[in-house]
């Protein structure tokens, strides 16, 4: 899809000059504006406002013209509809439908009133406007910007909670009389937000209902329950940089529904208050190539017609384009393929608190995974039940929670019958644990006896090989009571020892003290605290009766704890001894089946779907990565892909470079008489991006 977000003055467009631009670009639809703040047609409805820069064009409708001039060429043209405001005549008219602030103030912006989606504007005059659309023109699909309350505006101006009346009485039935919130910090907070996601699931239902009922052939790009799934891809100022949010987001949608579209839409700009300005080449490049790598469609968004601003991304984005498109037969029958699944910490049943901890456990164990190559799809914490209702959880071998805190019941059953079944769990932190009970049967423990959290408890604290020589039981070691702090130090003639057995990890976040059951098998044991300055005092740790981790056989599976935030150590201070044990460990629950492993530079991001029969590896070169930004690849020159073999004859090839690779057959019983139990997969040298495809004999590439 090729986007023009125009603005109201862009109305007389020359439609066939942007076409050539969508098909150069290798699109085959183009996104235009349509209706809701400003009609880009000449609309009979008083509650909606014409463009009045329409009279720049012959006919006086750009939407008409468009989707003639598109169908002429066998382009698709979605509709883009916004109803988040409508001008000040019509607030005015209707302030019942308008966004009403704890203090009873309306919401203004540029001379724009936001509307609320309890009010009658979104609950009733959207279908109005739809039916117009619908009636006039053969639009093949639409797409609804900003549809939700607005809490905060473009300004980032926070308003809080709709006060309207209609939020109201729905809140009240919605919460048994409970009181609207003024903000995050209110009783009612969460259960507002539960409110507005059931409010707008709702809505996004009838609308697609309506749709499908007047255009079947019409595609919906809205929500969770729409006919495509949509994920924006962009920058912020003042947000971190997430380097791996867009394939983050899409292998959530993939893993959760795999038969339903997803589509990238990615910003050519840097962020709202800097619309003119483009992003950096090399990261827009990443948005595109994340979204084919997982099994998104791409697209790229402007602003206006196109050759009035100039973005230098656009000519990377439109290499990818087309080379997505050239391999359509690849990607049109993408299927995620990894044996792994991470699990995605759940914002909306989750304090802020704690979820920015799980988030930060999960995205080191991101990293880990990413760097060591281990192939990982991401599932969303709430759609685990709904995965395993269609069956998608049997695919996977190994589920990673990351310091997730309680589940809900329905996804511990879930969870436990994985393992029975013979999948293996790797829980890390809180994961699974609740008023203290370890929730998870599966999980080689019944409760948690105490927790260690933050520096001071923490600070000196490791987890490592149990020393070669054990000193007396330690006085303070019960996770009931203090441990020693830096303040204090043994006598020399206590039996501490001096050396330490590599590798020491240190403990950072939390450690939980769970009670273990007789058959755990417990790995590493914590050291508890000692001086960590002035140098002269450094030592003294105590080897205290708790593990680094445990694994225990459950049912036909395996599962394991890892009671500490070793993702929350991996992310924040780096050591690849910590990222090694968790991948090791993951590693070792896989028990050899993963499809593929690589021989690559650890930025380099693998990521393996079938295709038709066919392996297909995505190798992207993530050496650009800065602290804002993406800035140009250093070039990786070449590698190896070692992966199973299914039946001999197989071939790969490499797409980007577009010629075939070397493929060697290796026995792994007999040290390589050429059997072929794997095969070794010679990679060429790449920039950006690769893909191999391996196929059988018998099949095309």
């Amino acid at each position: 899809m090729f986007q023009t977000n125009l603005r109201e003055i862009d109305a007389g467009l020359d439609v066939e000059t942007v076409l050539d631009t969508v098909e150069a670009h290798g699109a085959d639809t183009w996104l235009l504006n349509a209706g809701g703040i400003l009609s880009f047609y000449p609309t009979d409805l008083g509650f909606q406002t014409r463009n009045p820069y329409l009279a720049q064009r012959p006919s006086g409708d750009l939407v008409g013209d468009a989707v003639a001039a598109a169908h002429a060429r066998g382009v698709r043209l979605l509709a883009r509809m916004d109803f988040s405001k409508v001008t000040q005549r019509i607030a005015a008219e209707h302030p019942e439908w308008c966004f009403t602030s704890a203090t009873g103030h309306l919401q203004h912006y540029n001379g724009l009133v936001s509307v609320c989606p309890s009010g009658e504007y979104y609950q009733s005059r959207t279908f109005e406007i739809l039916d117009e659309v619908i009636d006039r023109y053969p639009v093949d699909g639409f797409f609804f910007n900003w549809f939700g309350f607005n809490e905060v505006d473009y300004s980032r101006t926070y308003h809080g909670p709709c006060h309207c009346s209609s939020c109201a009485r729905a809140f009240a039935q919605f919460g048994a009389g409970a009181a609207l919130p003024t903000g995050p910090d209110a009783a009612s907070y969460d259960l507002w937000r539960r409110f507005v996601a059931e409010t707008i699931d709702t809505l996004t239902g009838r609308i697609r209902e309506h749709i499908a009922g007047r255009r079947p052939d019409a595609g919906l790009i809205l929500g969770q329950s729409a006919d495509i799934m949509f994920h924006e891809a962009n920058n912020a100022i003042g947000r971190q940089l997430w380097p791996h949010a867009t394939a983050e987001a899409v292998s959530a949608f993939r893993s959760h529904r795999p038969e339903v579209p997803v589509l990238v839409n990615a910003v050519a700009f840097i962020d709202m208050p800097y619309r003119m300005a483009g992003e950096e080449p090399d990261h827009f490049a990443q948005y595109l190539v994340q979204a084919i790598s997982r099994g998104a469609n791409p697209s790229t968004y402007i602003m206006g017609v196109p050759g009035d601003i100039p973005y230098p991304c656009l000519d990377i984005a439109g290499e990818i384009t087309r080379f997505h498109r050239r391999w359509d037969e690849i990607y049109a029958d993408l299927t995620p393929a990894a044996r792994t699944a991470l699990v995605q910490p759940d914002r909306q049943h989750q304090d802020p608190d704690r979820y920015a901890e799980a988030t930060a456990e999960y995205h080191g164990l991101y990293s880990a995974l990413q760097e060591r190559h281990l192939p990982f799809d991401v599932i969303a914490r709430r759609h685990i039940d709904d995965i395993a209702g269609s069956g998608g959880l049997d695919r996977y071998a190994l589920l990673i929670l990351p310091d997730l805190g309680s589940l809900p019941v329905d996804t511990v059953a879930t969870l436990d019958a994985f393992v029975e079944r013979g999948g293996a769990v790797l829980c890390t932190g809180s994961s699974a644990i609740t008023d203290d009970a370890v929730q998870l049967g599966c999980l080689p423990a019944t409760r948690r006896e105490a927790v260690h959290a933050g520096p001071e408890r923490l600070f000196g604290v490791y987890v490592a090989p149990e020393p070669a020589q054990a000193g007396p039981e330690p006085t303070q070691a019960g996770p009931d009571e203090s441990l020693p702090t830096p303040a204090g130090h043994r006598a020399p003639d206590d039996g501490i020892p001096a050396a330490y057995a590599a590798p020491v990890l240190p403990v950072h976040g939390a450690y939980h003290y769970l009670a273990w059951d007789d058959d755990a098998r417990t790995r590493l044991t914590l050291l508890g605290q000692a001086p960590y300055g002035p140098p002269e005092k450094c030592h003294g740790h105590p080897s205290l009766p708790h593990p680094g981790y445990a694994l225990a056989n459950h049912g036909r599976g395996r599962a394991a704890v890892v009671p500490w935030t070793i993702g929350r150590t991996y992310r924040d201070l780096g050591l690849t001894t910590v990222r090694d044990t968790v991948v090791d460990l993951a590693g070792e629950l896989l028990d050899g089946s993963d499809d593929a492993q690589a021989d690559l530079p650890e930025h380099v991001e693998m990521v393996v779907h079938r295709s038709a029969g066919r392996l297909v590896v995505h190798l992207i070169n993530l050496s650009g990565v800065r602290r804002n930004t993406v800035g140009p690849p250093i070039p990786v020159d070449g590698g190896r892909l070692r992966v199973k073999a299914t039946e001999p004859g197989a071939t790969a090839h490499a797409l980007v470079a577009d010629r075939p690779c070397t493929v060697n057959p290796v026995d792994l019983a007999d040290g390589g008489s050429g059997a072929g139990d794997e095969l070794v997969v010679d990679i060429p040298a790449f920039g950006l991006f690769e893909v191999i495809v391996l196929s059988g004999p018998d099949q095309e590439r």
